[in-house]
């Protein structure tokens, strides 16, 4: 199995929210939740249509077509659900 190594650096000025929900997670489990957190935003962007295999976040639509509909609804509801879990 291989496996990837990742140090983060999360400024708490830059991302106010991020770092108040890992002040409630245990150390020990801050890495899977930021596993969660990024698979959740995978999962977003896949939903949204914002991530191509070869195109970055930031894509911009191909001239003279609309982008695709928002849809957070599903992501929404895994959200809340995961939160419900750390307040336990």
């Amino acid at each position: 199995m291989s496996a990837l190594r990742i140090v983060v650096k999360i400024p708490a000025g830059t991302y106010p929210e991020l770092c108040a929900d890992l002040s409630q997670v245990s150390p020990r489990e801050r890495a899977e939740r930021m596993r969660l957190l990024a698979m959740i935003g995978l999962m977003n962007l896949t939903e949204t249509g914002q991530r191509t295999p070869h195109a970055g976040v930031n894509s911009t639509p191909v001239h003279g077509q609309s982008p695709p509909p928002q849809r957070h609804s599903a992501a929404s509801r895994l959200i809340k659900k995961l939160s419900a879990g750390l307040q336990d």
